[in-house]
């Protein structure tokens, strides 16, 4: 008979962080065996739905694999990478947050502060099934189905959101997770780990699949009927430095085989703490948070705003949304999310090989007809085979601490550009690409850092004064042409 620990948690192999810890659900003469409360599901349920395994087929770095060969991994791996981040997170700060609830005045009903004191297994693996679905509404092509299909239609409306905001993956995740996969989310029971007095939930305790919508909403919302200590913990995916960008800058450096520099994610967590203030740095780890966004950077620069990629995306933007259309409709995902789990980027992709051997092309498409116009299967095409019909004329960079960066670089590149612009407009296209190197969460307070001295002091310091060297905003302009 195995040991109950290695019937409770399977492991993963990952080449980021190793090895990724699973939970497996036990009979109950198992979780009697290992000293754990019964359960009805674990982390593996949830990994094997239909809407997890789905994003296999959803690509991390959508068309600069197109331009980086290796760049094959899917949002799926991610998604595992993030859960794992997510919780090495949870256990780090849970000793701070713990002290900082209890030094809290008497809020809830039991005497506690408002939503109580959680168990350390409930903070943990809540924050890795936030983790495991933070990108569970996306769409083929990813961000590029954000900006190109899902703007069509506006956000859910919240006290607290911006009225115009506009549809996004997000507000997608939080509807799955709390119509499709919110049963399931509330019968888990326990975080991985080898002693069951960290491992279990206390008794009672159970996750609010809403704490996971909220978790994972962006911009982040404001929310009073949410414990306190999830609000305390939502920074953790809302802004620059999230446990989502402590994994994707590292694995997408790995796997597009691009040397950003090294990212000591350990040391940021060893000194990031709970304080009263939320959510602070010791100054100790300043240094680790630089080399980070620094890499993030880097990133942005050599990968996510390649020339090739961008011109890349020129065509897609004119093909994408006619191409969706014709095998899911100009319909709302919302409204169907039966559907929408079916749309990935295989469906899409295979579809597009058709149409770029000219089968399934219709100069009278209509949506949800399975056809595209002959001008879209002509883009697809070129998009298939690496053939971009823009090429990059002229570049421009700026880095800035000013937020005129985009207008000078924009200016400069008309001015470069300069009677042919007027003369054949159709043949130029201004691509800008921004990057705010600058932290906004976990540690960001209007503007500044919370950083914990060596003397003790706990002090909200200017951006500035603590991360001086990094510009505040990197702007990457060109101009391209498509020949006549």
């Amino acid at each position: 008979m195995p040991h109950p620990r290695f019937e409770a948690v399977n492991l993963i192999s990952d080449p980021v962080h190793g090895y990724i810890e699973l939970t497996k659900r036990l009979m109950p003469e198992q979780s009697a065996r290992a000293g754990l409360p019964a359960e009805s599901a674990a982390e593996e349920d949830l990994l094997d739905t239909q809407w997890l395994q789905r994003m296999r087929r959803i690509s991390q770095l959508q068309s600069a694999r197109w331009v980086f060969p290796s760049a094959e991994h899917s949002r799926f791996v991610h998604a595992l990478g993030v859960m794992h981040e997510a919780g090495l997170w949870g256990e780090a700060l849970y000793p701070t947050l713990r002290e900082v609830l209890r030094a809290l005045p008497a809020a809830g009903d039991d005497g506690g502060p408002e939503g109580g004191i959680p168990s350390e297994a409930l903070v943990v693996e809540t924050l890795r099934v936030a983790g495991l679905l933070h990108d569970v509404g996306h769409g083929p092509f990813a961000h590029f189905f954000d900006e190109h299909v899902l703007v069509r239609w506006p956000a859910p409306a919240h006290p607290s959101r911006d009225p115009a905001k506009r549809l996004t993956h997000e507000d997608l995740g939080q509807a799955i997770v709390e119509r499709e996969l919110g049963a399931l989310i509330g019968q888990l029971r326990r975080a991985p780990g080898s002693e069951p007095e960290r491992a279990a939930f206390a008794p009672g305790e159970r996750i609010d699949p809403r704490w996971i919508g909220f978790l994972i909403s962006k911009p982040p919302l404001e929310d009073a009927s949410m414990p306190l200590w999830v609000r305390r913990l939502q920074p953790l995916f809302s802004g620059v430095f999230t446990v989502d960008n402590l994994d994707y800058v590292r694995r997408d450096a790995l796997m597009t085989g691009v040397a950003a520099g090294p990212v000591d994610a350990d040391r940021l967590r060893r000194y990031a703490f709970m304080s009263e203030r939320g959510l602070a740095l010791y100054e100790a780890g300043l240094g680790a948070l630089e080399m980070f966004l620094t890499a993030r950077l880097f990133m942005y620069n050599t990968v996510y705003f390649h020339r090739t990629v961008r011109a890349i995306d020129l065509d897609l933007a004119e093909a994408f949304g006619p191409a969706i259309d014709a095998i899911f409709g100009d319909r709302n995902p919302l409204d169907a999310l039966p559907d929408y789990v079916m749309l990935d980027e295989y469906a899409l992709l295979h579809q597009a090989a058709l149409w770029a051997r000219g089968e399934h092309v219709d100069e009278h498409a209509l949506p949800r007809s399975g056809c595209v116009t002959p001008r879209v299967a002509e883009l697809w095409r070129g998009i298939l085979l690496r053939r971009p019909t823009w090429r990059a004329v002229r570049e421009v960079r700026h880095d800035s601490r000013a937020e005129a960066a985009r207008d000078r670089v924009e200016r400069e590149l008309r001015d470069a550009v300069g009677r042919a612009l007027e003369t054949a407009p159709e043949r130029y296209r201004f691509d800008l690409a921004d990057m705010d190197a600058r932290p906004q969460n976990p540690l960001l307070v209007e503007g500044r850092l919370v950083v914990a001295g060596r003397d003790g002091s706990l002090d909200v310091a200017p951006l500035g004064e603590v991360l001086g060297r990094l510009p505040a905003v990197v702007t990457v302009g060109r101009v391209y042409e498509r020949p006549g």
